[in-house]
């Protein structure tokens, strides 16, 4: 029988089958490795504010504006460059006016040069490989010609865009050059949590997501709890219906997802006549839920939770709730918008990420009062930090293969030492939430430090990018916290959270040459328009960074190891 390595260089032959072809791949590689970093954005608690969430990946939080600056600021007025910029973020309604012949090529070749400069890190077949079009070949060519205005060249290629003008395709011309640009300008996109709740729509937010492919999400604890509502967690399902009801979301629910409400509003009406129906479903809905978490108390006394309902109802379910849960609990399951949605958040998601450098979390790393982490009880031994963790991630895996532990995701919710959460939040009465120590101690350096190193992190510019906690500008609250070995970045995208914050939100850029923070303002108008940020520089490398440095890198770096061995068997004549 062949063992697992024969059968991995049997299948890598099947992609290589010639010594030619695996040198080129291993020179290919190596050209890779050596090229800059590509740029990472990072981006927090969206809570389904759509139309923030598509500012943010128009204009790829003002980077796509910085590195406009830099090429025509000697040739522009900045009321210019914000005008083409805007063409890049809105091209659509751009298009709505009328323009002439000299307008459309002056800005064609502006595009193809800031798609030349934004595609400067990346390599010619993969920029080629991604223009998906008829043009691709006129595209490649423009892209890749450094041209002077003597040179002849240059009239050929004034003369295709005039051409392309004249044919009446100067708008699909100019939009698969923006797609270009957007494409390039973020190599990848970082979600730290909480898709869900608050906002109207979070699944336009997973549908732009699932599209733009190169990106990765870290669960918050809203997120986690739709994940438990669609395996049919039934303290998790009612709790999504509260929030979606609070927030006046029903349309999420009944016309996104396929989940009709009119069952509960009958049940809800009838039990609390004389107010507003959505005020009585909300209610019916609290009353479930304090029934319901009370099993769940009572059944995982490991788990601590006793505080979270100080007069536990463990009155058994009616007939007509347990009924209403059956069937909220087919809708969940058996919706297959939400199918999808959940299909893509378990396959792209996990607790935390350790990715060049960083460690990238949404809620906490929960600590003890004096900074030790916290020791959990919960499973078949002791379990805190990393170790933690990584069960974790394994537990909702194997939830979503297997439907076992669903129960789990109801701590990971609310849970006061839950990583998601870490608040002590009472559900029957109202008072202030308490947080974990970690909250504290995120100010500390040498905490921060000792997390990091918990987590296998130790370069100089590791951090902890954390999501999940609303930073409070308006007192005087710095998201750069321990001497800027940790960063939050929850800073208000949630409209609800913006009086508290005075800020609209923040995101992260890193690139080969450092990371800045971008604070993004309150804007009163539209996100349509060109909102303002300040940038923050967190810190700046003395060398480049290169791709070798990166994760990226270092996979790159084993599938040339691989390719070695296999050139050493095709050489050898010892391939299987």
């Amino acid at each position: 029988m062949k063992t697992c390595e024969e059968k991995y260089f049997q299948l890598l032959s099947k992609d290589y089958p010639t010594v030619q072809s695996i040198c080129h791949e291993i020179i290919h590689l190596k050209a890779i490795l050596n090229l800059p970093k590509g740029t990472e954005h990072y981006i927090s608690d969206l809570h389904g504010e759509y139309a923030a969430f598509r500012h943010l990946m128009n204009n790829c939080s003002g980077v796509i504006k910085e590195k406009a600056i830099v090429l025509f600021q000697t040739e522009m007025t900045r009321e210019e460059i914000d005008e083409f910029c805007f063409l890049i973020y809105y091209p659509q309604k751009v298009f709505c006016h009328e323009h002439d012949q000299d307008w459309y090529r002056q800005n064609i070749l502006k595009l193809i040069r800031l798609a030349r400069y934004v595609t400067s890190k990346y390599t010619r077949l993969r920029v080629r490989q991604h223009i998906e079009s008829d043009y691709s070949d006129i595209i490649d060519e423009l892209l890749h010609a450094q041209l002077d205005e003597m040179d002849q060249q240059y009239v050929y290629h004034l003369q295709i865009i005039d051409s392309v003008i004249e044919l009446d395709e100067q708008d699909r011309f100019i939009q698969i050059l923006i797609h270009l640009i957007k494409y390039f300008a973020i190599d990848q996109l970082h979600i730290l949590g909480d898709i869900f709740d608050r906002g109207g729509n979070p699944d336009r937010i997973i549908e732009d997501l699932m599209k733009y492919e190169r990106v990765d999400i870290q669960w918050g604890n809203h997120d986690i709890l739709w994940m438990g509502a669609y395996l049919g967690q039934e303290a998790c399902m009612i709790t999504v219906i509260k929030n979606c009801l609070h927030y006046r979301h029903i349309h999420l629910l009944e016309r996104q997802y396929g989940i009709p409400l009119r069952k509960l509003m009958m049940l809800a009406c009838q039990k609390y006549p004389h107010i507003h129906e959505i005020e009585a479903m909300e209610r019916y809905c609290h009353e479930l839920q304090i029934k319901l978490e009370s099993q769940l108390i009572q059944k995982y006394p490991q788990w601590h939770m006793s505080y979270r309902i100080e007069e536990l109802c463990l009155v058994a379910l009616t007939a007509e709730e347990q009924q209403l849960l059956n069937d909220f609990k087919k809708s969940f399951m058996n919706s297959h918008q939400l199918k999808k949605h959940m299909r893509f958040l378990f396959r792209h998601g996990s607790l935390y990420l350790r990715t060049n450098h960083n460690l990238l979390l949404h809620g906490c790393i929960p600590l003890n009062h004096d900074g030790t982490f916290y020791i959990y009880h919960h499973f078949e031994k002791p379990m805190s930090g990393k170790a933690y963790f990584d069960y974790v991630n394994e537990l909702i895996q194997n939830a979503y293969k297997n439907g076992t532990d669903i129960d789990y995701f109801w701590y990971l919710w609310c849970g006061e030492y839950s990583p998601l959460c870490g608040r002590r939040i009472v559900l029957d009465v109202p008072q202030e939430e308490k947080k974990n120590p970690y909250y504290h101690w995120i100010e500390d350096e040498m905490v921060c430090l000792k997390i990091l190193r918990a987590f296998q992190l130790y370069e100089k510019e590791c951090m902890i990018i954390n999501g999940h906690t609303p930073v409070r500008v308006k007192k005087g609250e710095n998201p750069l916290k321990a001497h800027k070995k940790l960063v939050v970045i929850d800073g208000g995208f949630c409209v609800q959270n913006q009086e508290k914050t005075g800020v609209a939100g923040y995101t992260l850029i890193s690139n080969s040459h450092g990371m800045r923070l971008k604070t993004h303002h309150i804007h009163q108008g539209s996100f349509d328009e060109d909102v303002q940020y300040d940038s923050e520089i967190v810190y700046t490398r003395q060398q480049q960074e290169m791709m070798k440095d990166t994760y990226k890198g270092e996979l790159i770096q084993e599938r040339i190891h691989d390719l070695h061995e296999l050139l050493k068997m095709k050489k050898q004549e010892k391939l299987w």
